[in-house]
């Protein structure tokens, strides 16, 4: 009779953890599901969406050139035939990924402790920025995630028992992250710390440990049999991994590795404090407090710290390179919740209520309060725009309203066509530029051709300190045509020039002086005297110095009337920022080219307006005086006029 209960008890209890696993699981899923579309596919999501779109054969070519292996865009190619091609289609196959490593992280901690630090573990899992983030983005790194957590349990459970499963799972587990991102070595390497450290402590058993760790090799061997077609084009590709290009200090690593692991991405300063002290307080307890279980505790370490202590030795630690450390994730949060389990275990046997709900209580209200610490963060990551993705979407809207089909769209950095033309497929006048060239005349010819062909031209920058470290492409396009517009759209740099369409008309070539040192030598206005809503006032500036100029001064053109403030207007530093006036030479010539995008005008009859340029301090905002021959015209110069045609 007792048995059978017993029976019924156990089954009853596994039922109930099932349960709670289940839901655990389900909260993870409606987490990355929520607002999983609402951004902008970005400059990566792109070109793995348009690299899905390939054959087999081209992917596999794609990926040979790439900084990734190919398994993850195989399978994207798979999902899309599936589930479609839509925003939200292809990021669900990262959110499914992250979704089942809520699985393998509560296995691992029931595996190494018990099911109730393995049930706090997935429900950090379950709401962290930092695996949240990455499972709504159509990239690898959710899916790398996910072949770490589930290696990582299969090794302990055949350290542990030595189930076939076990070892047939830890080999398909780790073949495929070897597929899936170039950074998986760093799970070996950890996992293989974690075979000798397990034989060090079994070492009162020689056959035990022996085994433990020949056995860990010889599962690494065969998954590294099944990369062995592969490795020669691994080894290539990650001798080009780029390191900092600055060195940066251990301190300011270290806390930034800390802190993506804990909020992620996307919390300020502020908001993060709580949540790191907490977290780190607890990650500290879960090493430290209690005197069982040592072997585990070392394991975590070694499977958090190891890739992180990977990425700090070999010198490529780079900020855009934290993704990769979803591998340290699982083992770091199993130790959170083995800290917050550990000192509520305490506490309770000191106040004897180790059993019963009060401890079952204070347990889920620690977790619940360790969730509510990255609350901001994950408000920030649904709904806060400072932390929202590039906008190419956005960008490709915008332009679409306002290109002319003459008109053409040049892209400055690799790649940004990929995720452009996911928005918008027909790529008649869109450029991608040449990048990093063995010379600049090629490109220099691609530029001249685009530039004779279409009136405007709409320019995307980004990453420019490595697409373009010069700044080579801007200083062609400030010498050959006129910029007219420019913002920043997160981290692209959106701008609109015009090409030269007509013989220059000198409007004014009588001196003009700027305060006392700067003169205006000579200003151009090439182009009809018409315009409508859309289009370019292209202005050409000459200036000289008549002494050094400390300060720096911006330039600005207004377009309206003479005594309303302006419609339209374009402000920045001469030659598009290249010439400071704090740079000028006394006597030299500075040709500074700009226009005006009468892009949002809002006038609906036929209107008469002036065209203005002056100059202002960069810090102050105070405007020059403008004199001509000594005597003062105000502090704006009127130099052609504009009939706006609505």
């Amino acid at each position: 009779m007792w048995s059978s209960r017993l029976s019924r008890w156990t089954q009853e209890a596994r039922a109930r953890l099932t349960l709670i696993v289940l839901a655990v699981t389900l909260l993870a899923a409606l987490l990355r599901a929520y607002k999983i579309d609402a951004q902008s596919f970005w400059y990566d999501e792109g070109n793995s969406a348009r690299l899905a779109e390939r054959s087999v054969q081209l992917i596999i070519e794609g990926a040979a050139g790439d900084i990734h292996p190919p398994l993850y865009y195989l399978l994207l190619k798979y999902w899309r035939a599936v589930f479609g091609e839509s925003e939200a289609a292809l990021r669900a196959l990262s959110a499914l990924a992250s979704m089942l490593t809520t699985v393998f992280v509560f296995a691992l901690g029931r595996r190494l402790f018990s099911a109730r630090v393995g049930l706090i573990a997935s429900g950090l899992w379950a709401g962290s920025p930092f695996a949240i983030y990455y499972a709504q983005e159509v990239r690898m790194y959710a899916l790398l995630g996910l072949w770490a957590a589930a290696s990582s349990w299969a090794l302990a459970l055949w350290a542990q028992e030595r189930k076939r499963a076990a070892y047939l799972t830890y080999v398909a587990a780790t073949a495929a992250g070897l597929y899936t991102h170039y950074a998986y070595p760093f799970v070996i390497a950890a996992q293989l710390l974690c075979a000798l450290l397990a034989g060090w402590r079994q070492r009162d058993e020689r056959s035990v440990a022996l085994r433990t760790v020949v056995g860990t090799v010889g599962m690494v061997w065969t998954a590294g049999l099944l990369y062995l077609p592969w490795l020669p084009t691994a080894l290539a590709r990650v001798s080009s991994w780029e390191t900092a290009n600055e060195p940066v200090a251990l301190s300011t690593a270290a806390s930034a590795i800390y802190r993506v692991l804990v909020v992620g991405h996307t919390a300020s300063h502020d908001e993060a404090r709580a949540a790191l002290i907490l977290w780190g307080a607890l990650a500290t307890a879960g090493v430290l407090v209690g005197s069982q279980g040592w072997t585990a505790r070392l394991w975590l370490v070694a499977l958090c710290g190891a890739p992180i202590a990977g990425l700090l030795i070999l010198g490529v630690y780079r900020e855009t390179y934290l993704k990769f450390l979803l591998i340290s994730l699982a083992p770091f949060l199993v130790l959170v919740a083995r800290g917050l389990v550990s000192l509520i275990e305490g506490v309770a046997a000191r106040a004897r209520w180790a059993s019963g709900w009060g401890h079952t209580a204070a347990q889920g209200a620690g977790a619940l309060l360790l969730v509510v610490s990255v609350a901001p963060s994950l408000h920030n990551l649904y709904d806060n725009p400072r932390y929202a993705r590039d906008d190419y979407r956005g960008l490709q809207r915008l332009i679409a309203s306002q290109a002319r089909a003459e008109d053409a769209v040049i892209f400055l950095a690799p790649n940004q066509w990929e995720v452009y033309t996911y928005y918008q497929r027909d790529d008649r006048n869109l450029y991608p530029l040449r990048y990093r060239p063995p010379s600049y005349e090629a490109v220099g010819e691609q530029m001249r051709a685009i530039s004779a062909d279409h009136p405007r031209l709409f320019a995307l920058y980004y990453a420019e300190h490595e697409a373009d470290p010069d700044g080579w492409y801007e200083r062609w396009l400030g010498e050959h045509t006129y910029k007219a517009h420019e913002r920043w759209v997160g981290n692209i740099r959106f701008a609109v020039y015009a090409a030269p369409r007509a013989q220059a008309m000198p409007t004014d070539r009588v001196s003009y002086r700027f305060g006392n040192d700067i003169e205006l030598v000579e200003a151009v206005v090439p182009f009809s005297s018409a315009a409508r809503r859309g289009e370019v006032i292209p202005v050409q500036l000459v200036w000289r110095a008549h002494a050094p100029i400390p300060g720096r001064y911006k330039v600005f053109v207004h377009i309206g009337a003479e005594d309303a403030p302006p419609v339209a207007q374009f402000d920045g530093e001469p030659a598009h920022g290249y010439r400071p006036t704090n740079t000028w030479h006394v006597g030299e010539l500075i040709v500074d080219r700009r226009g005006v995008w009468l892009a949002e005008v809002s006038a609906e009859a036929e209107t008469e307006w002036g065209v203005f340029i002056g100059l202002y301090d960069a810090e102050s905002g105070a405007r020059l005086p403008i004199s001509r021959e000594g005597t003062p015209v105000g502090d704006r110069l009127r130099i052609a006029e504009v009939r706006f045609l609505p």
